[in-house]
């Protein structure tokens, strides 16, 4: 690269030692069928942003030298982060993606958060959905253009096969009791309002109590883990 070239900044991420797939996440893999474990990806497009749950990456193909794009999952990637990119056939491929340095180290920041969240359970996917509803909810303070967004969120969580017993939930989608008193405390704020649409739970004196009770659920569920389960590894720079 040229002294006079613009210094290109991209969101980069590491493949995760072990990933889960299938019913359950019971299939455990080392890494990715295309990708090593620990194997440096560069995120290609910012669009998909914040709800990217399935993202484009560049990276170097797993037992040879040559790039490869694809789209993988984003919980089976850890360690997001935000580089200067250098090698000019990298450039190539990003072409002019991630323009502005402070919304890639914004996103990367909420990746990790949420990456942060998934470990230590079978049911990965359905733990990250909760999360970002959990946090959501925390900050919604109106009416969305949707008045059932809330409502259904709260009949998801309350169903038989997702939360409405928390204990039961306990290593599949949450880690330990905690989480699970924590997830029950708020569920009991839920049905004592009961409301039938979101303006009914959002115009009830109770709904900042709720909303700080998500709040504290999530930021519980984000907490980093190194489980049995799904360890975590060191990623190369």
């Amino acid at each position: 690269m040229e002294e006079t070239d613009e210094l290109r900044w991209c969101v980069v991420a590491n493949v995760a030692a072990l990933t889960s797939h299938g019913p359950g996440g019971q299939d455990v893999r080392t890494g990715l069928k295309h990708f090593s474990p620990g194997t440096k990806l560069w995120l290609v497009s910012p669009f998909w942003g914040y709800g990217g749950d399935r993202i484009e990456v560049l990276g170097r193909h797993r037992g040879g030298r040559r790039l490869v794009r694809m789209v993988v999952e984003r919980r089976h990637l850890t360690n997001f982060r935000v580089q200067g990119v250098y090698s000019p056939a990298v450039l190539r491929e990003l072409g002019s993606a991630w323009p502005v340095k402070e919304e890639a180290e914004r996103i990367s920041q909420y990746w990790n958060r949420i990456s942060d969240a998934q470990g230590g359970v079978q049911h990965q996917a359905r733990r990250i959905e909760l999360v970002e509803r959990l946090i959501v909810i925390s900050e919604t303070t109106g009416p969305r253009v949707v008045d059932w967004i809330l409502t259904s969120w709260f009949e998801w969580m309350l169903r038989e096969d997702v939360l409405s017993d928390p204990t039961s939930a306990i290593g599949h989608l949450l880690r330990d009791e905690a989480e699970a008193d924590a997830i029950r405390s708020l569920l009991d704020l839920v049905r004592a309002v009961g409301a039938k649409n979101d303006i009914g739970y959002l115009e009830h004196p109770d709904w900042p109590q709720i909303a700080s009770a998500a709040r504290a659920v999530a930021d519980l569920l984000a907490q980093p883990t190194t489980g049995p389960g799904m360890p975590e590894i060191p990623g190369p720079s």
